[in-house]
């Protein structure tokens, strides 16, 4: 007994190894002992290693991804895109890698408000799988306003438009966004102050009005012929009109061509 006391205070203090010790007739191999356990340990440590490393897809990524889609998609409409994504609303594991998303179009890109949205997902090159993603959209435009009260047929400058911002029901809004397709016509209706403009608020200004007087020409191949008038209506370049000839006090109708000027055919 002394014996195995000892060994087993030598085996404790880590100065021998490998010793067998007998006891009651059983015998425990502490050598193999230390070499199983380590065994599973290595396999344990394996194994993890195994497993992919992962990372979070979060709703702020799904968020980009469907921003800088509506702003390419809307970029000559919108000015202002807002999305809050509502669901998922929990961190998506996903493989480790680079992550690439491309929202899938649904045919039909002119919602606003909430749209579910299908969203693939890539990492490092490879489709890991279409997430669905529910999101509230919104947005804004500078519309084009009038700075003051613009009376039927004045024509519009430039000093009297300003741009406001204007939340949207609808990408494919019908207001103005481009001054340029306003200065130089003139109102087709009376617009007052900050209203947002519309295409068909505005038209070509006239170019001559009914009473004035107007040189009419009639031409016919090096032929021209001219004398004057006076309109019976008021007409816009390209448009027809009736004019009367103050010689014979005839009506003919003639097309307005410039300031002053109408043709005639004969």
């Amino acid at each position: 007994m002394v014996r195995i006391g000892i060994v087993l205070m030598l085996l404790w203090l880590g100065w021998v190894s490998g010793i067998s010790v007998v006891s009651a007739g059983t015998r425990v191999d502490t050598r193999t002992i230390t070499l199983v356990k380590a065994g599973h340990e290595m396999r344990s440590v394996e194994k993890e290693r195994e497993k992919p490393a992962m990372q979070e897809l979060n709703a702020e990524l799904l968020q980009g991804a469907i921003h800088r889609y509506l702003e390419q998609a809307w970029s000559q409409k919108v000015k202002m895109i807002t999305v809050a994504v509502l669901d998922p609303a929990e961190p998506i594991p996903v493989p480790s890698g680079i992550l690439e998303f491309q929202v899938v179009s649904a045919g039909s890109d002119d919602g606003l408000g909430r749209r579910v949205f299908p969203v693939s997902v890539a990492v490092s090159g490879k489709t890991w799988k279409t997430i669905q993603v529910l999101a509230d959209v919104s947005a804004m435009i500078e519309a084009i306003v009038p700075t003051r009260l613009l009376r039927t047929e004045e024509v519009i400058d430039g000093v009297d438009l300003k741009t406001t911002r204007l939340r949207i029901h609808q990408w494919n809004h019908p207001f103005v966004t481009d001054r340029d397709e306003v200065i130089g016509k003139s109102a087709a209706r009376p617009l007052p102050p900050d209203m947002p403009l519309r295409p068909t608020f505005v038209k070509l200004p006239l170019i001559v009005k009914k009473g004035d007087r107007v040189m009419i020409e009639a031409r016919r191949g090096g032929l021209s012929i001219q004398t004057y008038g006076i309109t019976k209506s008021s007409g816009q370049v390209g448009q027809t009109i009736m004019v009367a000839n103050l010689d014979s006090g005839r009506e003919l109708r003639a097309k307005v061509v410039a300031p002053s000027l109408v043709q005639v055919d004969f």
